[in-house]
């Protein structure tokens, strides 16, 4: 418990900024919570064997997308009022993401211990995804539950806890299966047994509604969440992705084709990083960062790769720690420039800090997938100066 006591000030922190969140959508009528509607009002109606699926639930674009297992862990929620279910909600991803901020700490350790100024490290963390926070908790998404899954899964894995590992990773792709582009580093690596745990986890997960409502209700959530998944790509649309990019700058169409393009292109970068990683010599910190690195930098690839929403690029949380923990050990002018910039398109569009008619102009310019991708290679270019520093220490 003696790592979670530079995070005490921190917690507080970060549970004054949900209720200061909570009040001021109240305050302001806009106390919504949509993301948390969809998943209250769909396992409302699993309760009482309602449809799931192809119902709208709120906003036009309110159709549930995730595994029909999901809808268990929002079960209790029903229990309550909206509102009450709610604000409880958003309380839960404060609680989520700190300790997403203590669990990425316990993974930098496996990497280079011991690092400076831990609690500081973390309060400039959070003040890099504070607009993604304060986004993901007017929706009331389960991102930060995600992204602790993940960081708890890479920190098993460092540990050499591969079972509790693979079970946390299959929950994560169960949840999200486009997250399953971390799988490919883990591949290369020969990393079977972790995967066939996380194997195992995903088809538990599939199977628990075909024990839980029968065999025929539950085959039948998982062909209609099937349909959901494809029907959600097409009704939404996301300027940071690198197909909507590419349409702005050059006209070229944003079809299926130029997506699967730029996931093959990712999968083969990453490959590439992975094969060339195995292959040379390294101890065991940095036999460590390679693995960690690999996992985070699939994880933040996907916001770019696929139709998804603002507050999802909080999945790059890992490079950001990552990024400023090496700039706390290492002094480099060149990685703190690179930082900065990216975070000034990662970290800043909100119409309260630019205003309605700007924010909405850089959003259309999708910014916030430029920061995401200069914040990518702003991270290979510390992974790699540090890695090499760490090899000339041994």
């Amino acid at each position: 418990m003696q790592h979670l006591r530079p995070f005490r000030a921190f917690a507080l922190v970060v549970l004054l900024l949900v209720a200061a969140s909570l009040l001021l959508d109240h305050l302001n009528g806009r106390f919504w919570l949509n993301d948390f509607r969809v998943y209250y009002m769909a396992a409302d109606n699993l309760r009482h064997g309602l449809p799931v699926y192809d119902e709208v639930f709120g906003e036009h674009t309110g159709l549930y997308k995730y595994a029909p297992a999901v809808l268990y862990f929002f079960l209790p929620y029903t229990m309550l009022p909206f509102s009450v279910a709610g604000a409880f909600h958003c309380l839960v991803i404060g609680l989520l993401l700190t300790a997403c901020f203590t669990t990425l700490e316990r993974s930098l350790r496996h990497l280079a211990p011991p690092l400076p100024r831990p609690a500081l490290r973390a309060f400039l963390g959070l003040l890099c995804i504070a607009v993604l926070l304060v986004r993901e908790l007017h929706m009331g998404n389960i991102n930060a539950g995600l992204i602790l899954l993940a960081a708890a899964g890479v920190e098993r894995l460092l540990a050499g806890r591969r079972g509790t590992a693979g079970l946390l990773m299959g929950v994560v792709w169960l949840v999200k299966p486009y997250l399953l582009l971390m799988i490919v580093p883990l591949v290369l690596r020969r990393e079977w047994q972790l995967l066939r745990t996380a194997a195992i986890s995903m088809i538990t997960g599939l199977l628990l509604p075909l024990l839980v409502q029968g065999p025929s209700t539950g085959w039948g959530l998982t062909r209609a969440w099937a349909s959901s998944m494809q029907y959600h790509t097409q009704v939404m649309y996301s300027p940071d992705q690198l197909g909507a990019m590419l349409n702005k700058f050059t006209g070229l169409e944003n079809t299926a084709v130029v997506t699967a393009g730029f996931i093959a292109l990712a999968g083969l970068m990453l490959c590439w990083c992975t094969w060339r990683n195995a292959h040379k010599p390294a101890g065991l910190a940095t036999a460590a960062m390679d693995r960690a690195f690999e996992l985070w930098l699939a994880m933040a690839m996907v916001p770019n790769l696929v139709i998804t929403d603002q507050q999802h690029f909080m999945f790059s949380l890992p490079l950001v720690l990552f990024i400023l923990a090496y700039l706390f050990t290492t002094p480099d002018r060149q990685v703190l420039t690179g930082f900065v910039l990216a975070m000034l398109c990662y970290a800043t569009r909100s119409s309260d800090l630019w205003g309605r008619e700007l924010e909405t102009w850089l959003m259309g310019w999708g910014v916030l997938g430029m920061g995401n991708i200069l914040l990518m290679g702003v991270s290979w270019a510390a992974w790699r100066r540090w890695r090499t520093n760490a090899a000339k220490a041994l």
